[in-house]
């Protein structure tokens, strides 16, 4: 090898852009099928609203919870630090919160 030779390292291409990851809508609404195959760096509006259409409810009726907080259906799968089968909670929105004395 010639020692005045050009060495470049290829790095990897990363396997999180613009690839797919499956995630899981959970509710209590529906028993359709709750996994989902979005791009990585889509925004999650786009899920929301395939699962709304899919489970027959009105898309601006439910709030999407990950990790016990609201999702901004801006955000992408990659911006929430999501991984491959996780988890996104579908809840019917609730008005009150304090009782009657």
């Amino acid at each position: 090898m010639d020692p005045h030779a050009l060495v470049v390292k290829q790095e990897p291409i990363s396997p999180t852009k613009g690839s797919y990851i499956n995630l899981k809508v959970a509710s209590n609404l529906n028993e359709l099928d709750p996994f989902f195959r979005v791009k990585r760096d889509d925004p999650l509006q786009q899920l929301f609203i395939k699962w709304s259409h899919r489970a027959n409810v009105d898309y601006h009726t439910i709030r999407f919870l990950y990790d016990g907080k609201r999702v901004d259906r801006n955000r992408t799968p990659n911006q929430m630090g999501m991984e491959d089968g996780d988890c996104i909670d579908a809840m019917t929105e609730q008005i009150g919160g304090h009782t009657m004395i």
